[in-house]
């Protein structure tokens, strides 16, 4: 592989590379470690939608735990939530910069399997990496070039972003690959 040496190409090799290792990392997943709880009963998740729920999102059947101010210590999340999460962060992220700018995270339709989710992921993340590609250097360095209203996107130059959420997926998917570790040594 010849790695890139413009600022988005380096960037974007170093995406391509982290989702490669997560996806052999996570090629297997069943839905069994998908929803295990690591702290049962004081975990995030994703979960089936009962009345009255709040500080979740998504829509329809399927939701997310959520609070708009993490609880402190942060709680224990399923691999199910980091794969949500991940959803959440590149969907929101493309629509606000790339899409009609108007998704917001009760928009979104939140899998409720692992091979579900892994596709999703995987196709927003193509996504996103084909459209940042297209851009140009112009546009990488514009402050606001995303809009998303539930971040820093307005205040900091759009490369700044791109890098962000690189962070984002090698930070949730070395997570993930710990939490289905822990899932093999002590479900059994």
């Amino acid at each position: 592989m010849e790695l890139r040496t413009d600022r988005v190409g380096l960037l974007l090799d170093q995406l391509e590379t982290s989702v490669e290792f997560s996806r052999t990392r996570l090629r297997g997943l069943t839905d069994d470690e998908y929803f295990w709880e690591p702290a049962p009963g004081n975990s995030w998740t994703v979960r089936r939608r009962l009345d009255g729920d709040v500080d979740v999102y998504g829509k329809g059947d399927w939701i997310a735990d959520f609070s708009p101010h993490e609880p402190v210590p942060p709680p224990v999340t399923s691999i199910a939530w980091r794969v949500a999460h991940l959803i959440a962060c590149f969907t929101l992220r493309w629509d606000w910069t790339f899409g009609d700018r108007r998704m917001l995270f009760d928009d979104l339709e939140i899998p409720h399997t692992a091979d579900d989710a892994q596709k999703v992921l995987w196709e927003i993340v193509d996504r996103w990496k084909e459209d940042v590609d297209r851009l140009t250097e112009g546009q990488l360095d514009t402050v606001g070039f995303s809009q998303f209203p539930a971040g820093l996107d307005p205040t900091v130059p759009f490369i700044a972003i791109v890098w962000w959420l690189n962070r984002e997926l090698v930070h949730h998917c070395a997570e993930i690959s710990l939490l289905r570790d822990l899932y093999r040594e002590n479900v059994k």
